[in-house]
């Protein structure tokens, strides 16, 4: 009788160790990792839509990445989900930032569709302010299409010095 007690006690013991060991480690860690998860910091950006003959503007909320140049992606993923087709299937293919905080936007190109002088005008115009305003510290912006720069997206408004000249009122 008393070998069943000891393996009874000894099975209870190994039995209760490993629910402790369970319930500690493995449910802290997911609480820890569902906790970070929620208090992952969010941010409320406004992102600039071209109409016809204005902008648009529409608020959406992001989570905050580390990096100013992962912020800036998400925002114009965000921007370029909101654009009619072709442009809305444009994708991203580079973020660069020089010492001078210029940020230089390499996108397929889809961004480069023909269009009128007034479409493309509030297009370039709601890109930049929806970087510009979001992202104070950019000082300009140049796209470049297929890694190359080019001199208008659809042949009426320069942009080959700058895209703030280009949209921005004096």
């Amino acid at each position: 009788m008393s070998k069943k007690l000891i393996i009874f006690l000894a099975l209870a013991l190994i039995g209760t160790t490993v629910a402790i060991v369970y319930f500690t480690l493995f449910r802290y860690g997911e609480k820890t990792i569902e906790k970070s998860k929620i208090e992952q910091p969010t941010v409320n950006l406004k992102i600039y839509l071209p109409s016809s003959n204005s902008l648009l503007t529409k608020e959406i909320y992001l989570q905050k990445e580390s990096s100013e140049i992962k912020n800036i992606e998400k925002t114009l993923e965000n921007f370029l989900s909101e654009l009619p087709s072709p442009l809305k299937e444009t994708k991203i293919l580079g973020i660069y930032r020089d010492k001078e905080d210029i940020v230089y936007i390499d996108l397929s190109k889809n961004f480069a569709i023909p269009q009128t002088l007034q479409e493309e005008y509030f297009l370039l115009k709601s890109f930049y302010k929806t970087l510009k305003e979001n992202f104070s510290w950019i000082k300009d912006i140049k796209i470049l299409v297929e890694g190359k720069e080019i001199e208008s997206i659809s042949g009426h408004i320069s942009i080959t010095s700058s895209l703030k000249e280009a949209v921005e009122e004096n």
